[in-house]
């Protein structure tokens, strides 16, 4: 009994207080939680040691043990990021740190017999922005729909994506350069070897994400180091993974940035203050180098080959993906350039729809980026024997109606989460509540089986050959449709220019 007591008190002294909130044991300690009256949460859990001094530019590291209880209530800081020109909420500031490596848990607060599916979110923002902690991904009601939700943080641009030939000379049997993936690795098996503490299966995770988020779980099915460590898919929004670049190009890239900050050694590049090291992003997005170990090839040659995770896959795109040439200008016109003799003829297949030519322009680079890429991936998934489903994203809700024109890139995540987009003035219709529970559901049916399908839902087929089935999401809610504008999709594909 005296030990037990001695126990007690020593799992308390890492707060000073009494335990107040649901506790759970980690295989690293014992954190505590905060419960409301059906969630629990347990947010800023190290999944893997500060990457900072000498574990900047390295592998993620185990995260130290601790003792006593240590408090799980409130958010980390962020990973160092480009600014947001949209905050994701107002008043959100959550600061940003270089020390950033922490995740964040929900789950319902009525315990069950069975272990819960799990479904682990990677946040978009380009491999430069982005974080576990927005409010738009809080978990809640996930978790109030018997799931256990895990969101995290990854390393970003520069910190997160880097080679340099002495990088690769003190790391010649570790995988180097995509940190960030590295990071998204490391997370999940963090998932796997912990999660069922929390009341969650760690043999049913589902990955999910949108945008980099999205293309992040494309690099997870393609990735040989992320095998067995989760078992379905969902890639919203992913674009082609197309932004490649050789090793030795991005080490050579590396060491001119090095030498230009006056950095010639690894010690002197690991020195150098982190507001140094982020000095805006070097181009529009973090490039992936092809490291050999982490990412191995393109993403569409992993696809079309099968050398992808075997597992459930989902996939899809937003109408108006075009949204995002707002911070990409003259994008859409440099890419329909650059198909020389096809350009002509995929205008003319638009132009049915739309007749201003900049609209033409920018709707078929939306599409080239998202619809496309996310049909062949679908596509390329059923042909070698896997479970797929695909969809088009194009409801616009009522609470944003007069602020934007369309389902924008990134309009779908407030009816997967069914939490309320913070920019809108207005509260969510019974329209729009009935979407979010439409969507929301399809997600979770997946999550728990591989299948969107449940009751009451509209049937959502799996992608077959001859069939070319996807799930329309729109205002008049939501119903599969065959070859969904397959002449026009089909003629930029075969146009074959990646646009991003």
């Amino acid at each position: 009994m005296r030990l037990a007591i001695a126990g007690l008190l020593a799992m308390t002294l890492w707060s000073g207080a009494a335990m107040a909130g649901p506790v759970v044991h980690t295989k690293s300690g014992v954190v505590e939680g905060v419960e409301t009256a059906d969630v629990e949460s347990f947010k800023g859990i190290p999944f893997a040691a500060p990457p900072v001094g000498p574990l900047r530019w390295r592998a993620p590291q185990a995260a130290a043990a601790w003792t006593g209880v240590r408090p799980a209530k409130v958010f980390s800081r962020d990973c160092i990021q480009e600014p947001q020109s949209e905050p994701p909420g107002p008043g959100f500031n959550n600061p940003t740190s270089e020390d950033c490596l922490y995740l964040n848990v929900w789950r319902p607060k009525q315990r069950t017999a069975r272990p819960l599916p799990v479904m682990v979110w990677i946040y978009g923002g380009a491999f430069i922005m982005g974080a576990g902690s927005f409010p738009i991904y809080d978990g809640a009601n996930f978790a109030r729909d018997g799931v256990v939700l895990v969101t995290f943080n990854y390393r970003l641009g520069r910190l997160g994506f880097f080679a340099h030939p002495a990088l690769s000379r003190e790391q010649v049997n570790e995988p180097t350069a995509n940190y960030g993936l590295m990071d998204q690795i490391a997370a999940l098996r963090w998932v796997r070897e912990n999660i069922a503490a929390f009341g969650g299966d760690a043999r049913n995770v589902t990955i999910f994400g949108q945008s980099a988020g999205a293309a992040s779980v494309n690099y997870m099915m393609a990735s040989p180091l992320a095998r067995g460590l989760f078992d379905r898919a969902i890639a919203e929004s992913g674009g082609s993974g197309s932004n490649l670049k050789p090793l030795s190009e991005a080490e050579a890239a590396g060491k001119a940035w090095g030498e230009k900050m006056g950095a010639h050694d690894l010690a002197a590049l690991r020195a150098l203050p982190v507001d140094k090291v982020w000095d805006g992003p070097v181009t529009t997005t973090a490039t992936q180098p092809v490291d050999g170990k982490v990412v191995v090839m393109s993403l569409d040659k992993a696809f079309e080959s099968g050398q992808v995770a075997q597992v459930p896959y989902m996939a899809g795109a937003n109408d108006r993906e075009e949204s995002l040439l707002r911070w990409l200008p003259g994008f859409d016109t440099q890419w329909l350039k650059g198909l020389g003799d096809k350009g002509p003829g995929i205008v003319a297949l638009y132009r049915a729809d739309e007749a201003d030519p900049a609209r033409i322009a920018a709707k078929a680079w939306g599409e080239a980026f998202g619809a496309v890429p996310a049909r062949a991936k679908v596509r390329a998934r059923a042909a070698k024997g896997g479970t797929a489903f695909l969809y088009r994203y194009a409801y616009v809700p009522d609470a944003a109606r007069g602020s934007v024109t369309g389902a924008g890139h990134d309009a779908e995540i407030e009816m997967v989460f069914a939490n309320p987009d913070l920019r809108w003035k207005q509260s969510w219709s019974a329209r729009d509540g009935a979407m979010a529970r439409t969507v929301q559901e399809y997600w979770i049916n997946f999550a728990r089986s591989g299948d969107p399908n449940g009751a009451g839902l509209p049937h959502w087929p799996a992608w077959r050959a001859g069939e070319a089935m996807q799930m329309n999401f729109e205002r008049a809610g939501a119903a599969a449709v065959k070859d969904y504008a397959l002449q026009r999709l089909d003629a930029v594909e075969a146009a074959n220019q990646a646009p991003f």
